[in-house]
């Protein structure tokens, strides 16, 4: 295989040097080429016909050269390969957006790469391992259907899930029944499952579960997030519901909850509320009805927001007994359940807590860490990697990503980070 390869570099040397119109003119303006013309080439190159393969492959191009320009070239590693031979690919973004490649659950960041090289694409070209060691020369003319001076780069990349954000907030469900079938308003507009996906760039399985972690509602046919105050509203219901009902926290039928708020919410969202808020116990009461329990932390840190939400900074002593008095009897209130939706400062006097959601944070992580430390100037570990984890994969940690965009420090024994290039 190397003599191959090093009679290939050659001869096409040698070729393009020596035979220029051979290689480069139309089909119609070329010579025909013979098993003697190769002869020649092998000697110029000082190489003997012992050392080559049989089969001499020729290349020519067509009379029309060039007019397929829909052709790109994308580097991939074997994994990569594989996971693209094993499921369907689309490529998706709008005209501002960077393109992204998904399969079903991955995404792929594609960047365009130049190359120093010429990239011809030969259909029907043979490697050395499908070529016979023995036999006449025979030539086997080859027509060189496109030329590539650049290649796409594929690399794993997190969901840009950004603009899912944006656009779930666009028109905000509020409990209002006159626009159940309106696709738009004034504000904006609902968007269907189909919709996201065309819009969103991120897999199939990453938007799923987006869906799941913003708190999406599945509503008469598009995806919407729910308003705040009528969120927490609908969530009142059921808490409401299980005191009057005396039942206990970790005992409670969904059966029973949809039917009994039948009437009080449409049922759809209802059922959707109880399911971020509660979660199965894998027991059935006497009736045969599934039995569910209260996921204290999400509870817990819903009541924590409805009281930061409002409030520029809150006393951090006050609010801790205010949130401890609102949250369902049963239930304790942490402040490691408020990672991600609000920040502590225990510098001033008195110490207080201040609202500052990771959903609100710019996407783009040259952004992002300029924002966290235009909002405080040093972080610990257990503050900034809340607002950081999303960035982070298998293979990049968050430890990582500090240590790349940020600059640590110890001060009195506590590892702190600040801006890389900060005094």
């Amino acid at each position: 295989m190397a003599s191959y390869e090093n009679w290939t570099v050659q001869c096409l040397k040698v070729e393009l040097a020596t035979r220029g119109a051979l290689v480069s003119g139309r089909k119609e303006n070329l010579i025909e080429r013979k098993p003697e013309d190769s002869k020649i080439l092998i000697n110029h190159a000082k190489l003997t016909e012992d050392e080559l393969k049989s089969i001499t492959q020729t290349l020519e191009f067509p009379h029309n050269f060039g007019e397929d320009t829909n052709q790109i070239l994308i580097e991939l590693d074997e994994k990569v390969l594989e996971t693209i031979q094993e499921d369907q690919v689309v490529i998706r973004g709008d005209e501002e957006d960077m393109a992204v490649l998904c399969t079903r659950n991955k995404t792929f960041e594609l960047r365009e790469a130049e190359t120093s090289n010429t990239l011809a694409i030969l259909p029907g070209l043979k490697f050395p391992d499908e070529l016979p060691d023995e036999g006449e020369r025979v030539l086997n003319h080859l027509e060189v259907t496109n030329i590539h001076f650049t290649y796409f780069e594929l690399r794993p990349c997190k969901p840009r899930l950004k603009k899912l954000q944006e656009l779930l907030a666009e028109q905000p469900y509020s409990g209002t029944t006159d626009m159940e079938t309106e696709e738009r308003t004034e504000d904006g507009r609902k968007y269907t499952y189909d919709d996201l996906l065309e819009k969103v760039q991120a897999s199939e399985d990453e938007l799923n579960q987006a869906l799941v972690d913003m708190e999406a509602y599945h509503i008469y046919g598009f995806w919407q997030i729910l308003e705040f105050d009528y969120k927490f509203k609908v969530f009142s219901h059921i808490i409401n519901l299980v005191d009057t009902q005396s039942w206990a926290l970790d005992c409670i039928s969904k059966d029973a909850v949809l039917r009994l708020l039948n009437n009080v919410e449409p049922r759809t969202i209802i059922s959707q509320c109880f399911d971020f808020y509660l979660s199965s116990t894998n027991v059935e009461n006497d009736n045969g009805e599934a039995l569910y329990n209260f996921i204290d932390n999400k509870v817990c840190r819903l009541y924590a927001e409805v009281l930061l939400k409002p409030a520029e900074k809150f006393n951090l002593q006050e609010f801790l007994s205010i949130w401890q008095q609102s949250v369902p009897e049963g239930m304790t209130t942490n402040l490691s359940q408020l990672g991600g939706l609000a920040l502590v400062d225990r510098l001033c006097t008195p110490e207080v807590i201040c609202y500052f959601p990771a959903y609100d944070l710019p996407e783009d992580i040259q952004e992002r860490f300029s924002f966290l430390f235009d909002a405080r100037e040093k972080w610990t570990m257990d503050e900034i990697k809340y607002y950081v984890e999303d960035l982070a994969g298998d293979k990049v940690p968050v430890s990582a990503i500090l240590t790349k965009y940020a600059r640590a420090s110890n001060q009195n024994g506590i590892k702190y980070f600040s801006a890389k290039h900060s005094r």
